[in-house]
Parts: structure tokens; C-alpha cells; sequence
């Protein structure tokens, strides 16, 4: 018999884990909270252990109208190159990969996921959650309407509520100093403008670009087949009076963004003024709970791990987080097996996620600050020396067979 498999939530992480556990022979209801009326959203880093676990779910890669990152460039405020930090083709040699590193718009690649989820599996809009019952799998509505399944997943993103039934208490937003403003341009306007067409023909539009000056940076790369470009502008906040709800779907104006980056040259700040439906994002974050499992109840993505942006992996660790899932509940699992394979899951993804959480808390230069933060969650762990290799090279998939394939070899002590 097929497990009941419910999924809060259906933003990038809840879609993945729903394709990847209904591709497990599985039956799979997903509750979302909005109506999915007026999506919105900048553009995101589709890194290759991303994109390879993507393509074996059968998603196609052309649906995310993705660009090709080749490299991440660095500039100084004034526009003049510094140096290049990193060459894609470079670690993928060494790695032995050969997967896409793509820069897509989070609409596309969200829409993709639905569409591959919505063959096979139920998602219910305008769906709001009010609780979960960890220990006996129950999810109950807003509406008052009670489900009850043999697996929960909790992909409700950071303000997550299905973290309280593994914590037991409500997790509090702390700032991390941070804010960013996010926009996109259509390249056709910038080519077209004086100031900024000579500015994109110097960088081009294969790459991640990195403008620093001071404490604050502009990020730029393009995504949707090259005809929008993404900036996002990373800066220090002294006040947030916003943590315990901020969003990067939270207006911002140009004014600020303009006052904020006022000290960079005329071509970026020209860049600054075109924005068009300018965010503004207090990067606030919270702890990580000490397991991301709990009697039936597994959380994934944000809800687990709230990823900064910073090494370009959040929606990266929550397709991770859905595949080793897909992997570990094979055909056949029983609903009395549910809890002994989260466990499976928990060992596969906690020291991975977290440490890639942590090391995002910063840029990447500074990572080493966080290293005593991350043992508090991981005792014995170390700063990656390179977070691409430790990102590009991780293998969820392999790694949860393995430990399924050890338990069972141990005549199912661990099932």
C-alpha cells in the first residue's frame, strides 16, 4: 500500500518533496496557503546539485528559460574589475559533473515544478494551516477541516508553522544586519540607455556579477533567456522593525535604493533608478531546530534551514531535502517504518543543510566568522574549504541509499 503523504506548503521545497514522493509510488496532498493568483519574485541561483535532481525528477530544463552562469566576477563601486572569483567549467572538471549551474526567474522554475507536480498530485489552494500533530500525522486547517496522514512534510518556508510541532515552541526571527533591496530591468531598457549599454557590454550576461564598495554590494546577473536582469543590493540595516514578518515581497522605493548605493558610479546607480517593482528584504533569519524530524513529521527547505542568500544554495538544499526523501521512502514502506526512516532522512540532511545554512549567513569571505555558531548544531564540524565543491559535489540521493541500504543489511534494526 501506498503511504498518505502530506505536504504544507507549495513553494519551491514542498513541490520537490511531492514530485519526488509520488514518484515513489505514494499518494501525495499538498496544502497551500495562497491562491497562487499573483505570483511574484526575482531570480534564483539553479546550482548543478540542483539541476541534476531536477532533470532525473523528468523536469524540463528549458521550461526554466535559465541562463548559463560561466563564472563570478568581481567589481569595485566605480565599475572597474577586480578579479575573477570563480570559473564554473573549473570545478566542474574537477568534480566530474556535468550538470547546467542556471540562472532562472523563481516564477519559471516554480512554474515548472507545478506543472511536473500537478500530473500526479493534489494541491489544494487557499489552504492555511493552523497546526500540525507531529507524533500522529495530523494537519489541521484553518477552516477547521482535519487530515491525517502517515507522512508530513513541513515546507512552509521561514515563517513556518509546522516547525512548532517539532520544537514545541514558536521560532523567533532574529536580524542579521542585513537588508537587501531586489529588482529586475528588462536588458532591453539598459541597452538602450547611455549610461548603462556600455556598462553591460564591458560585463556581459554570462555571469554572476559582484559590484563591492564599503560595506555594501550590488549583485547582478540575468535570467528569463537573457532579457531581464537581476540585482539585488546587500546592505547594512541598524534598525529592523520589521524581523518578525519581513519579506522580499515587502515594497521598497527607489529613493532609498538610490541613498543607499550613492557612493557607486553613475552607470550602477542609473541601474538603481530604472528598477522596476523594487523589494526591499530584512534578511532575517532563526535557528535551526535540533532535528528536522519528529514522530511522522519531517521539515524541509526554509522551515528547516532559512538559507540568506549569499552562496546562492536555498532553493538548492530544499530540492536536496525532497530528493533524499523520494529516495529514502521506497516502494513498500510501511506507515510503521514512517518514523525510523525520518531518522534516515535527519542523518542524511541535517549536518549538510545546516552548514550550508550557516556558512550563508555571511558573504563569502567571511564565512569563518560563523564557524562557532555552526558547532552549536554540528559539534565537531569545520568551515568547507571551498563552498562550491562542498555544495556542487553533495549527493543527497546516494547518500540516503546508503544509509537505507546499511539498516536494512543490519536486519532492519534501523527500520
Amino acid at each position: 500500500m501506498p503511504l498518505r503523504v502530506l505536504v504544507v506548503g507549495a513553494g519551491i521545497g514542498g513541490l520537490g518533496a511531492a514530485i519526488a514522493l509520488n514518484q515513489a509510488g505514494h499518494d501525495v496532498l499538498v496544502f497551500e496557503q495562497s491562491r497562487f493568483l499573483h505570483e511574484v519574485g526575482a531570480a534564483i541561483h539553479v546550482a548543478p546539485n540542483a539541476s541534476r535532481i531536477l532533470h532525473s525528477w523528468g523536469i524540463d530544463l528549458a521550461a526554466l528559460q535559465g541562463v548559463e552562469c560561466e563564472a563570478i566576477k568581481v567589481w569595485d563601486a566605480q565599475g572597474n574589475f577586480v578579479s575573477t572569483a570563480m570559473e564554473a567549467q573549473d570545478y566542474k572538471k574537477a568534480l566530474g559533473i556535468r550538470e547546467p549551474w542556471l540562472l532562472s526567474h523563481r516564477v519559471d522554475l516554480h512554474n515548472a515544478l507545478r506543472a511536473a507536480a500537478a500530473r500526479e498530485v493534489e494541491i489544494r489552494l487557499s489552504s492555511r494551516v493552523a497546526s500540525v500533530d507531529a507524533e500522529a500525522g495530523v494537519v489541521t486547517l484553518e477552516d477547521g477541516s482535519v487530515y491525517t496522514g502517515d507522512l508530513v512534510i513541513g515546507a512552509d518556508g521561514m515563517h513556518s508553522r509546522t516547525v512548532k510541532a517539532i520544537t514545541g515552541t514558536d521560532q523567533k526571527k532574529e536580524s542579521t544586519g542585513q537588508s537587501t533591496y531586489r529588482w529586475l530591468v528588462p536588458v532591453a531598457k539598459l541597452r538602450e540607455n547611455a549610461l548603462t549599454a556600455p556598462l553591460l557590454d564591458r560585463i556581459g550576461l554570462n555571469a554572476t556579477h559582484i559590484f563591492a564598495g564599503g560595506d555594501r554590494r550590488l549583485v547582478m546577473y540575468p535570467c528569463r533567456s537573457g532579457t531581464l536582469l537581476n540585482v539585488a543590493g546587500i546592505h547594512p540595516s541598524s534598525t529592523m522593525a520589521k524581523t518578525e514578518n519581513s519579506s522580499w515581497l515587502d515594497s521598497g522605493n527607489v529613493d532609498g535604493l538610490l541613498d543607499t548605493y550613492k557612493e557607486f558610479c553613475p552607470a550602477l546607480r542609473e541601474i538603481c533608478r530604472l528598477g522596476e517593482d523594487v523589494r526591499l528584504w530584512s534578511l532575517a533569519s532563526r535557528q535551526p531546530p535540533r532535528s528536522f524530524v519528529r514522530g511522522r513529521l519531517a521539515l524541509l527547505g526554509d522551515a528547516a534551514h532559512p538559507t540568506l542568500p549569499h552562496q546562492g544554495q536555498g532553493g538548492a538544499q530544499s530540492i536536496e531535502d525532497g530528493a533524499a526523501l523520494g529516495a529514502l521512502f521506497t516502494v513498500g514502506t510501511t506507515r510503521e517504518e514512517v518514523p525510523q526512516r525520518l531518522e534516515l532522512y535527519n542523518e542524511t540532511r541535517y549536518r549538510h543543510a545546516v552548514t550550508v545554512m550557516m556558512m550563508s549567513q555571511k558573504p563569502n569571505e567571511r564565512r569563518a566568522e560563523m564557524i562557532e555558531e555552526l558547532r552549536r548544531y554540528v559539534a565537531d564540524a569545520e568551515v568547507p574549504s571551498d563552498m562550491f565543491r562542498f555544495a556542487w559535489g553533495s549527493d543527497p540521493v546516494g547518500k540516503a541509499r546508503g544509509l537505507l541500504t546499511a539498516g536494512l543489511l543490519e536486519g532492519g534494526s534501523r527500520l
